[in-house]
């Protein structure tokens, strides 16, 4: 749900901040998101850490525009291999016995709606998600987002926005929150980025070519069947880690960008729910480890 927070923040971005920079300018910051006609992306990354392996696939299709209004098709798949020891897991859980090392597929299906308006003369955007989130057994739940950010201040050198975020059918014990996205270009080449999970500084020497220093919030979830009475039938693991990184960005041609990263991952929470549950079965402990991710997105 956290990585459609996101998405989501880096959505309205785009559209919001369209009438002050170019649309290049913004998918070069941020990787392709916004409300664009068509959006796709698959993203590799290899850990030092429980968390050894992850792959995601994602795309979306906008099929219905008008001024204020758009509705958007969301598709996500992911894959996520964990290699836990037993002594990491709390409550005398074996990670072996419940199926939590191992491959764990996961799908998301969903569409999105925007609205664009005006409040007290500030830009406005307001959005919401419906969402089907599938894993091992099929089905799991419907899950939703809502979301508005009114931009205070928006010019071609410095935006800024404030806004709320409300979760539905979520096991997030905080389901509401505030939202902030600021972003300042310090001169031609130099820029400062905060939005969603993301902040960093970032230098670009050439039009292609994007260089960014910060860090981000890394999420990986998936449905698993522990088969232990102790533990539901269906459970969703989440293992949320904060990533200090530097990142490189090229646009290989129009519309189309690669991304190499690299940095180390730090533990932020490490659990196990019930599909919806807000109550945690077990924690699980994590090192510091590095980490090196590669992707490749396209956006039209």
């Amino acid at each position: 749900m956290r990585k459609f927070i996101i998405s989501f923040i880096f959505f309205a971005i785009a559209a919001l901040l369209a009438p002050a920079q170019s649309q290049m300018d913004v998918n070069m910051s941020e990787g392709g998101y916004g409300l664009l006609k068509t959006n796709f992306g698959v993203t590799y990354d290899h850990g030092w850490n429980s968390a050894v392996n992850a792959m995601s696939v994602r795309g979306s299709y906008e099929f219905l525009r008008t001024r204020k209004f758009t509705v958007t098709a969301n598709l996500r798949y992911a894959s996520t291999e964990m290699s836990f020891n037993p002594s990491d897991l709390s409550e005398g859980f074996d990670p072996g016995d419940i199926g939590l090392n191992g491959w764990h597929h996961s799908g998301q299906t969903g569409v999105t709606s925007t609205f664009r308006s005006k409040l007290a003369g500030k830009p406005l955007m307001a959005m919401a998600l419906a969402n089907a989130e599938w894993g091992k057994g099929g089905f799991a739940r419907i899950s939703g987002i809502a979301m508005g950010i009114v931009m205070l201040r928006a010019n071609r050198a410095t935006q800024f926005g404030i806004g709320a975020l409300v979760m539905l059918n979520t096991s997030s014990r905080i389901p509401a929150f505030p939202i902030l996205m600021y972003r300042h270009a310090i001169n031609e080449k130099w820029r400062i980025n905060i939005y969603g999970g993301i902040m960093g500084l970032e230098y670009a020497p050439t039009r292609t070519d994007l260089l960014s220093m910060g860090g981000d919030i890394n999420v990986k979830s998936f449905y698993f069947k522990p088969s232990d009475s102790r533990l539901p039938s269906k459970c969703r693991f989440t293992n949320t880690s904060f990533r200090p990184q530097i990142k490189y960005r090229r646009r290989l041609m129009a519309n189309l960008y690669l991304d190499v990263a690299g940095g180390a991952s730090v533990k932020m929470s490490c659990r196990a729910n019930g599909v919806s549950s807000r109550k945690e079965y077990f924690d699980c402990s994590q090192k510091v480890a590095p980490f090196i991710q590669t992707g490749i997105s396209y956006s039209l």
